[in-house]
């Protein structure tokens, strides 16, 4: 199963040995369609119960890897079939050339296998290298178009995330001295089963800096305030397929190392620190982005401050912890996954047809191009956290455990955060969908593939706040006993 990182791999070699655009089109998506499948095939055996090892413990699969996995595979399927028509429209435009774009598809498909890379790992050192290439991928990504304000973005978020990364590095080391002062030096202190073997017999003051550490290093590649400078530029930057990666996938894997560490120092350090810790993070990310949001006037910056939000509702929902807490953020991951993609979805769109982002300037997309409008309309309703979207579900149970325990002024900050949330995406994402008709009708490109993956995230977040599989329920119930719930 680990051979599932070697897919796209194969497929950006592919890409670099071919001289055609429209192989390196096609290669990319077949190899999207692979991943996806053993992505799924991993998933069954994990809901089974079925935990995979191999390379001496270094890799492994138990339920919440497969979770991920399946997250990013689907997720980069379809950023995969957009990319044909949203890249070749960059192509006919001259925002970029031939060469420029089997250079995009050979580092799609590496950022790919770099995220595959993350929940795959076992080692925390191996675990760091992934996270780490991840950044450098993207990088390259976020500066495609080689524009001023793009490669501003881009060295922005190489610096910030290098820097926020060498904090969890050093974390990792501290967190291996507490492994080795139980075990000593031998096989197994860096490798997570051990780790949470064992955290209850490691030094707590030790694991708190530890912790500390890496929740500043991987939350500033998550996306969490107060260091989450670098995300705004990078998303509005990146070519929309890429911002849809950044933000409903990439954000996800720092955080998934953030909930490793978490489960081995809610262990060693009890429950009452890390609800702390990711309290004010939470929060903190939910505050700053309810503010941001309500001034922007471009919609991918909008969009970026919006997953800055989520991530803090995630964030806030694993510190809650427990049964509500942990699934809920675990669901929520899932309904971010597909909500986020789905608006820069939309988005491209409506940069291809009206030549602008701006909120002011696009206005009646439901008279313009009726299908496109009313996924808007769902979209932003989803992002908003309103019933009957899954969003709705997740933010519910998290609101119900903050209740439980009886964190009314968290409960008070959170809805009135949301209220600000909700009327900066009406005002913004509403009136693009709701406006006016414009005088000179935007030319929309009618692509079949482009639709179906737009719809069918539509439906998927209409889907899951009806009615959630089960097989999905006890895909995340075990992610939730991997944490240590």
């Amino acid at each position: 199963m680990f051979f599932i990182v070697l897919i796209p791999i194969a497929a950006a070699l592919a890409c670099v040995l071919s001289g055609s655009r429209r192989l390196a089109e096609y290669t990319t998506v077949a190899s999207s369609v692979a991943v996806s499948v053993v992505a799924l095939l991993i998933a069954a055996e994990a809901i089974d119960g079925t935990v995979i090892v191999a390379f001496g413990g270094s890799l492994r699969i138990d339920a919440l890897s497969a979770y991920l996995v399946a997250i990013i595979s689907l997720l980069s399927l379809a950023a995969a079939a957009y990319s044909v028509e949203y890249m070749r429209a960059d192509l006919s435009h001259g925002a970029l050339d031939e060469r420029k774009l089997r250079q995009y598809y050979t580092l799609f498909n590496i950022f790919v296998a770099t995220m595959l890379m993350v929940p795959l790992a076992n080692n925390l050192a191996l675990l760091w290298i992934a996270i780490e290439a991840t950044t450098l991928v993207s990088a390259l990504l976020v500066g495609l178009y080689r524009k001023k304000e793009s490669i501003e973005a881009a060295w922005k978020y190489i610096m910030l995330c290098t820097v926020g990364i060498t904090f969890a590095l050093l974390g990792t080391f501290i967190l291996y001295h507490a492994s080795t002062g139980v075990m000593g030096e031998g096989k197994g202190v860096l490798e997570w089963s051990e780790l949470h073997r064992m955290a209850r017999s490691m030094n707590p003051a030790t694991v708190k800096l530890a912790f500390l550490l890496v929740m500043v290093g991987y939350g500033t590649k998550a996306g969490l305030a107060p260091v989450h400078n670098w995300l705004p530029d990078a998303h509005s930057e990146a070519p929309t397929p890429i911002s849809a990666l950044l933000s409903g996938i990439l954000l996800n894997c720092a955080f998934y190392g953030v909930m490793r560490f978490a489960s081995v120092a809610d262990k060693a350090c009890g429950h009452e620190f890390i609800l702390g810790v990711m309290t004010f993070f939470g929060l903190a990310s939910i505050v700053v982005a309810s503010i941001f949001m309500l001034i922007q006037t471009n919609a991918k910056r909008l969009l970026a401050y919006s997953s800055i939000e989520h991530m803090g509702i995630i964030a806030l929902s694993f510190g809650v912890g427990g049964a509500y807490g942990l699934y809920a953020a675990l669901l929520h991951i899932l309904n971010h996954a597909m909500g986020k993609p789905l608006m820069f979805f939309i988005t491209g769109r409506v940069k291809t047809a009206y030549h602008s982002v701006e909120t002011d300037e696009v206005k009646g997309l439901l008279k313009v191009a009726p299908l496109t409008g009313a996924l808007c309309f769902v979209g932003f309703l989803a992002l908003a956290g309103a019933p009957p979207f899954s969003m709705f579900i997740s933010e519910f149970l998290m609101f119900r455990g903050l209740a439980d325990s009886g964190r009314w002024v968290v409960v008070a900050v959170f809805l009135t955060a949301s209220g600000l949330v909700f009327y900066g995406l009406l005002r913004s994402f509403g009136g693009m969908s709701l406006g006016p008709k414009p005088e000179k009708t935007p030319d929309f490109q009618n692509s079949m593939g482009v639709s179906l993956v737009m719809v069918s995230l539509g439906a998927g977040l209409l889907f899951l706040g009806v009615h959630i599989p089960d097989s999905l329920d006890r895909l995340i119930t075990l992610s939730v006993g991997a944490l240590g719930g």
